[in-house]
């Protein structure tokens, strides 16, 4: 079960491994959003394909360079919670009521050798992650087997910028897609611990 659910928020038949997305010039900078907003928070989902299959949804909140999800199954019910700062990222598995720190979370994903936690937080925001091939080199002989992706799917305001991350691993068939469905940049603060702590508690 815990494979199951790391699984589907970062695995990884493209090639090269990481090609970037023409940016419209009309988009403000990540550095630009953050001066202009406090807070960002929004709904979307993971799908699953290859050795582990499976869909989930998830909401987020995301502050300063940190960022929490909440993700759900087809029933509706809880199963991971993620915390995500810019140095580390923490899971607790409901289902199991088992905590996951950073270095075990790794294990399951080489992929997070390569994309940092702030990486994902940009993301959220509406930001593409820049890469170079190089980065790619930390993952040795794993490299050419993966590849990172990203897409502009709508052309709603609110969700202007990256909407889709897709994660390939050519060598066990994965692939993973990430998709936001809703994103609202917010001038009102979160208290992110505060929402970590309320909904493991």
């Amino acid at each position: 079960m815990k494979k199951i659910l790391f699984l589907t928020f970062f695995a990884a038949c493209t090639y090269p491994p990481y090609r970037p997305v023409p940016v419209p010039t009309d988009l403000p900078s990540y550095s630009e959003l953050k001066n202009s907003y406090i807070s960002c928070g929004g709904r979307g989902n993971i799908s699953s394909t290859g050795n582990f299959s499976g869909k989930l949804s998830f909401s987020f909140l995301s502050q300063n360079d940190s960022s929490f999800f909440q993700f759900q199954d087809a029933l509706g019910r809880k199963t991971l919670l993620m915390w995500i700062t810019p140095e580390s990222v923490n899971a607790w598995n409901i289902l199991e009521n088992r905590y996951y720190e950073y270095d075990a979370i790794r294990d399951f994903f080489p992929f997070l050798q390569v994309v940092k936690p702030d990486d994902i937080t940009k993301f959220l925001w509406g930001i593409e992650p820049e890469y170079l091939e190089q980065d790619f080199t930390v993952l040795k002989e794993n490299s050419v087997t993966m590849s990172i992706s990203f897409e502009t799917e709508s052309v709603e305001e609110t969700l202007k910028g990256i909407t889709k991350a897709v994660f390939n691993n050519s060598a066990n068939h994965q692939k993973v897609v990430i998709r936001l469905s809703s994103r609202i940049h917010n001038v009102t603060p979160v208290d992110l611990a505060k929402a970590w702590d309320l909904m493991h508690s």
